[in-house]
């Protein structure tokens, strides 16, 4: 392998360690605020969409079900936003696809289809009229 082209792979490797630890520390982080944070003490963001037309957006309630899911509470977590757990599993495949892309050339090629594309699109918004009716 050309010297030149061994460098510039072994630099992608690193940028990419680099990006992981960076997303893995601020994903604890933020776990860490949400499991701390009372959704109650008004310290989470609100919903602009929510508060300009009175409906709730597909990622409302997001944070609460979080919180509640942190604290094992799932049954509160699903009548918050039934969508979210599902979310977090579609990210982590999603996440697990982008790291391992080299690995698994397929499984990111298929994330990353249209098809998954437009039945994400489909789902977020047949959740948003479905929670609204």
């Amino acid at each position: 392998m050309d010297p030149l082209l061994r460098h510039m792979v072994a630099h992608d490797n690193v940028r990419r360690r680099v990006l992981i630890m960076l997303a893995i520390g601020a994903a604890i982080a933020i776990g860490a605020a949400y499991y701390l944070i009372e959704p109650e003490s008004g310290m989470y963001p609100q919903c602009m969409f929510h508060r300009l037309t009175g409906l709730d957006c597909p990622g409302c309630g997001s944070q609460r079900a979080l919180h509640a899911m942190l604290h094992g509470n799932w049954a509160q977590a699903w009548r918050y936003n039934a969508l979210l757990p599902f979310e977090m599993v579609f990210l982590t495949v999603l996440a697990a696809a982008w790291m391992l892309r080299d690995r698994i050339p397929r499984l990111h090629m298929i994330m990353n289809s249209r098809a998954v594309i437009i039945a994400l699109l489909a789902t977020i918004i047949g959740w948003t009229i479905l929670r609204n009716i």
